[in-house]
């Protein structure tokens, strides 16, 4: 009996979990489809006006645009930084790791307006009399800054995976003549491919909704979408942003589901690495 109230108990609490969760978006996306500019309950029409004056708005599509490519940009980076990073912490034997980790994920662990202004004060004190570009207002400072903000979430999953996965059998890929890239190839990489791909997708939306370092290295030319979305509620109160942002919002959900089934072809189960690990043997 009481085994079945702690399961009742568990189950109201994660469903109460998930309704709080689901609740900002799904009014984003009924107000998005709202005839009237005020909010109303119960609705007394459905719309795709919103939509429509949405993409219309050069700001706003600009500002898509350019938070897309900018997360990308971002998230190549800090793949190519953060995966070696964990690499290097989770397998290496370097002196004050845990100290070298925690300074690298302490971007996760400062508040966005916070890292803001301290990593504007950095570039204008002791970058901008180095460089003879500006350090703000340009795509390259701009992903520069995102940069500093994914490289923690592909390291963090990362060594998540690399904490998961057997090293015994990157031993047995060693210890039978394997070097280190074909030991990385062919037994690491398989391994902690679905946790780089977690961090990865994690790193795009970071990146993609950051506001406070896009508003300190934007410029009037060059914006993003959550800037472009501060302006315009700034000056109009209407669904426009809630369009908008639904859209953004199912763009999201797709690319998790793809990538959650892409990833699940990325990952190999320990006897198919343990195959490659033995494979130098056959």
């Amino acid at each position: 009996m009481g085994v079945r109230v702690d399961r009742a108990a568990f189950a109201t609490l994660v469903t109460l979990g998930y309704a709080v969760l689901l609740a900002a978006p799904l009014i984003v996306g009924y107000y998005a489809f709202s005839p009237t500019v005020v909010l109303e309950w119960p609705p007394t029409g459905l719309t795709l006006a919103w939509f429509r004056h949405a993409l219309e708005q050069p700001r706003l599509v600009t500002g898509l645009v350019t938070s897309a490519v900018v997360a990308a940009g971002a998230t190549a980076a800090a793949l190519a930084f953060g995966v070696p990073a964990a690499l290097a912490l989770g397998r290496g034997h370097l002196p004050g790791r845990r100290w070298l980790t925690a300074l690298l994920l302490s971007p996760l662990t400062l508040p966005g307006l916070v890292l803001a202004i301290g990593v504007l004060m950095f570039a204008v004190a002791l970058v901008q009399p180095l460089s003879p570009w500006a350090v703000t207002g340009g795509p390259a400072p701009l992903v520069g800054a995102h940069v500093i903000i994914t490289v923690p979430w592909v390291m963090r999953t990362t060594l998540a995976g690399l904490e998961a996965a057997d090293a015994t059998l990157e031993d047995a890929a060693r210890g039978l003549g394997a070097g280190p890239l074909e030991t990385f190839r062919l037994v690491t990489l398989p391994l902690v491919k679905p946790a780089i791909a977690a961090g990865a997708m994690f790193a795009f939306i970071v990146s993609f909704g950051n506001f406070a370092l896009s508003l300190f290295f934007t410029s009037g030319r060059l914006t993003t979408l959550p800037v472009a979305i501060f302006e315009y509620v700034d000056q109009f109160q209407d669904p426009t942003v809630a369009a908008m942002s639904s859209l953004v919002i199912a763009a999201t959900v797709a690319v998790i589901v793809v990538l959650e089934r892409t990833t699940a072809l990325f990952g190999v189960t320990p006897a198919e690495a343990r195959r490659h690990a033995l494979g130098r043997r056959t």
